[in-house]
């Protein structure tokens, strides 16, 4: 499920993360701070593979600065956007599929490729857009390939990550307990709540018949579980080393329709996809309908958002099913909603929602239908879904 092979329990994450507080903790000159955070980035790449996989990410991240740079010249602007674009819809590509020398691969599994090509788009759209001027080849380092967000993001918006202070203000011990607390509920869940999960529920869906209804539940859980560490884990590293670093989920579990759930779920994914799919394309069929089929237009673009989705992840039927699933759950959602809006109103719909039979019933379907969602993930079908 995950993009990166990055372990955050190994001896040598561990020790990175030392470093790294050590290091960049006590910087309050800002050119070397950030610096310093781009040659940690950089080292923790080399440890992963090797001295050339690193200068194969530098020279990734010095191709995007360049075109950034050359983004804030009229004439440059537009061969500068064609050349990020083409290099990483190449990568991505090369990344996702068996195409591509095995070397070049494992570099890009090792960054979480999937995210650092989202992390450049939305680099490149705001220096395209004139929001924010080109960062130095020392933030983009830092924005793109963060060491503690490789192994399943988040991805950060880039205009989180440019307002940022240059130099964070010394950690009391409020915000240092904080940020331990953090990490060290991510390690619990990873390898407490999950292996436990994994170890005493999950066959891979070997079995069948009521086993196999159990099994979803305990899937959606174990995943929930997993992936969510990985982001407490970033989350906490950030705080401490005064990196702005999103959080990731919120509940989702107890989401009561598919909508409330990529609210809650990725939250960092959900944003990307709402920033840079589902709103462009909502604004482009409502400006060639006229505003005259909302329902319509919005459901398109929930379609198209979530197929791309499930494509990001992998290249892939079953990924690509996983996100229909979600694309289809997210039209009904949309349009049910809709539905009691005129039949209800406003105060209709707010009685309605707040009966708790209904909030249980909705928040029971939805998990189901996550969990059903993600089996076709995990299943194990033979020839018929690969």
């Amino acid at each position: 499920m995950f993009e990166s092979s990055v372990d955050l329990g190994t001896p040598l994450f561990c020790a990175f993360l030392v470093l790294a507080l050590a290091l960049v903790m006590p910087l309050r000159d800002a050119r070397l701070r950030w610096w310093t955070i781009a040659a940690v980035d950089v080292g923790f790449v080399a440890a992963l593979v090797g001295a050339r996989g690193a200068a194969l990410a530098v020279a990734l991240c010095g191709v995007v600065y360049l075109a950034c740079r050359a983004m804030q010249r009229p004439a440059l602007c537009r061969p500068a956007v064609w050349i990020v674009g083409l290099a990483s819809a190449l990568l991505f590509l090369l990344h996702k599929t068996l195409l591509g020398p095995a070397s070049l691969k494992q570099v890009l599994a090792a960054i979480g490729f999937s995210y650092v090509a989202l992390r450049t788009i939305e680099l490149t759209r705001a220096v395209y857009e004139g929001a924010h001027p080109a960062p130095k080849l020392a933030k983009v380092i830092a924005y793109l390939i963060p060491f503690h967000m490789l192994a399943a993001g988040p991805i950060q918006a880039y205009a989180d990550f440019a307002v940022q202070p240059e130099v964070c203000e010394k950690l009391g011990l409020r915000a240092t307990l904080d940020g331990v607390d953090l990490i060290v509920h991510g390690l619990f869940k990873k390898f407490v709540l999950a292996h436990a999960v994994d170890a005493v529920l999950l066959t891979h869906f070997r079995q069948n018949g009521a086993y196999f209804l159990l099994e979803l539940q305990a899937f959606y859980v174990w995943v929930y579980l997993d992936f969510s560490a990985y982001s407490d884990i970033a989350l906490g590293i950030g705080r401490l080393l005064g990196i702005a670093t999103p959080r990731n989920f919120d509940r989702p579990l107890s989401s009561r329709n598919l909508i409330e759930f990529w609210e809650r779920w990725h939250i960092s994914l959900s944003q990307f996809i709402r920033n840079n799919v589902f709103i462009p394309l909502q604004l482009f069929g409502m400006r060639k309908t006229d505003g005259a089929r909302p329902l319509l237009v919005a459901s398109l673009a929930f379609s198209v958002s979530f197929l791309l989705c499930g494509l990001w992840h992998a290249l892939s039927l079953r990924f690509l099913t996983w996100g229909a699933m979600h694309a289809f759950g997210l039209v009904v959602c949309n349009a049910y909603k809709h539905t009691l809006r005129r039949r209800l109103g406003r105060a209709g719909v707010a009685s309605y929602l707040g009966k708790p039979a209904i909030r249980w019933l909705a928040t029971a379907l939805t998990f189901e239908y996550v969990a059903l969602s993600l089996a076709f993930v995990a299943y194990p079908f033979q020839g018929y879904l690969r």
